[in-house]
């Protein structure tokens, strides 16, 4: 899943500095919304595709297994991804442009939306049972981009509320610095021990329940080293800002950006 993953990402990112900022950047409030609207329809009309072929409801997911390529293709495609992120950003760039009298309107708490997002799993144990591809893009997404934006604007406050300070802890920050790293190592370090295969060459046999807490601080040590040794690199952040602008040039013009 990692290597699907990063496949989406690298176009994705690829995408950015030449197709996806420069026409987000351009719109108002009014159009990023009807933008993050247009790309959620979309989006789901994808993910009611998956579920014509699947199965609308989970449990009949579960009940007949299927091959995990039409899944992955659902979750993982670079194109969807694309339309995914965009989706962030259109959000992202929604509070950039928010006036003074914005920001001095009374919000919702955050732990509100927060709460809301994560209750929509609990859809599993009713008769509304979807699948992970209808939940997540009907309720999932569409919540959790709300909980994002509304906790960026308590976050600009005076006195935020409970739920932003303690995202905001040195802790939680150092967790949220490591999700990217921990989700790359995971399913390595974790073939290490518990793919037969592998792990009957290197230590005589798979790994056993009780040795999960180790591979966990595992993952998290490897994780962090990856984090300070690379992530935060000057030289990759250097790189990666270089390559972002050598493909703008490159592509100056090709959607008429150039245009006085």
């Amino acid at each position: 899943q990692p290597t699907w993953f990063l496949s989406a990402l690298t176009f994705s990112n690829l995408t950015m500095p030449t197709m996806v900022l420069p026409r987000v950047a351009s719109l108002s409030k009014q159009g990023l919304r009807k933008l993050f609207f247009g790309l959620s329809a979309v989006s789901l009309l994808q993910k009611v595709s998956y579920s014509e072929t699947s199965r609308f409801h989970s449990r009949a997911v579960l009940a007949q297994p299927m091959y995990p390529l039409l899944w992955n293709l659902t979750r993982f495609h670079p194109f969807w991804a694309l339309m995914e992120m965009t989706m962030g950003i259109a959000a992202a760039r929604d509070i950039v442009l928010e006036t003074a009298e914005d920001k001095a309107m009374v919000h919702t708490n955050p732990l509100l939306w927060f709460a809301a997002a994560y209750a929509s799993l609990a859809l599993r144990l009713t008769r509304f049972d979807f699948n992970d591809a209808i939940v997540r893009g009907v309720l999932f997404v569409p919540l959790w981009t709300k909980f994002l934006t509304s906790i960026h604007r308590d976050a600009l406050v005076e006195r935020p509320k409970a739920i932003t300070r303690f995202f905001g802890s040195k802790l939680m920050t150092w967790l949220g610095a490591l999700a990217f790293p921990l989700f790359i190592l995971h399913g390595p370090i974790g073939q290490m021990f518990y793919k037969k295969v592998i792990a009957k060459k290197l230590w005589g046999k798979a790994m056993p329940r009780s040795f999960f807490p180790v591979y966990l601080l595992i993952c998290l040590l490897g994780s962090h080293v990856v984090n300070e040794g690379f992530v935060k690199s000057k030289r990759v952040a250097a790189f990666s800002g270089r390559l972002a602008i050598a493909l703008a040039a490159r592509t100056d013009g090709m959607l008429h950006d150039d245009e006085k």
